[in-house]
């Protein structure tokens, strides 16, 4: 089974390509702003070096936010494209999700705080059994001062790369060593596992959560 898999819902560039569970490539580009130039060009480049091209895979696998407007407006383009040119499988990961599934050694409830920029975060909350994550609190837009009302009073584990945002001597919080970036592999993993389970992506809409933001033309 192989799997292409990006994302462009943060500020880096991540493609990965995945022989069943095992990563045969993983790229990650850290230039903001660089997805809509780069994206094709990287997949391509992933391709050729296993010497494959798009009618040898099986599975197309990205996120489809929350994040950057831009980023995952691109991210999403691109893969309904290649769906449509291919005829291949697409899921859509959730960015949250993508980022509590690098913890599923874990047990128990996992927070995730993605940076959104303008003092806020997307936040979701899930729990992992068996290395399996289910989602609890779907993903939303949360304003800094509203944290204390999403995250709980009692002990809980806090990852996502909001993390370092907070004051953690406010909550009781146990925060995540790992590097919460939203990698490529880690979403063709959660997507294969998703289509073992039957599951195909049927919505391909994204997870904006917040309107882009248009400067006004001065006058």
């Amino acid at each position: 089974m192989l799997t292409l898999a990006f994302d462009t819902t943060s500020s880096t560039l991540s493609t990965a390509l995945l022989l069943d569970k095992k990563i045969l490539t993983k790229n990650t580009i850290h230039e903001s702003g660089k997805q809509s130039e780069l994206l094709i060009t990287e997949i391509e480049k992933i391709l050729k070096k296993n010497k494959i091209w798009y009618q040898d895979l099986d599975l197309i696998a990205t996120s489809n936010g929350p994040g950057s407007f831009t980023g995952t407006r691109i991210g999403l383009t691109a893969a309904r494209t290649l769906k449509l040119s291919t005829n291949l499988p697409l899921i859509l990961i959730n960015s949250c999700e993508a980022v509590a599934f690098k913890h599923r050694e874990r047990f128990g409830e996992i927070f995730v705080l993605l940076d959104a920029g303008m003092n806020e975060f997307f936040g979701a909350k899930f729990f992992i059994e068996n290395g399996v994550t289910k989602t609890v609190l779907e993903s939303q837009l949360i304003r800094h001062e509203d944290l204390s009302e999403f995250l709980p009073k009692e002990k809980f584990f806090l990852c996502g790369s909001g993390k370092n945002l907070i004051n953690a001597k406010n909550f009781q919080c146990e925060i995540a060593e790992k590097d919460d970036e939203i990698e490529a592999d880690l979403i063709g993993l959660l997507a294969l596992e998703k289509f073992y389970a039957g599951w195909i992506s049927e919505n391909l809409n994204p997870v904006y959560l917040r309107a882009p933001r248009i400067t006004e033309r001065k006058k």
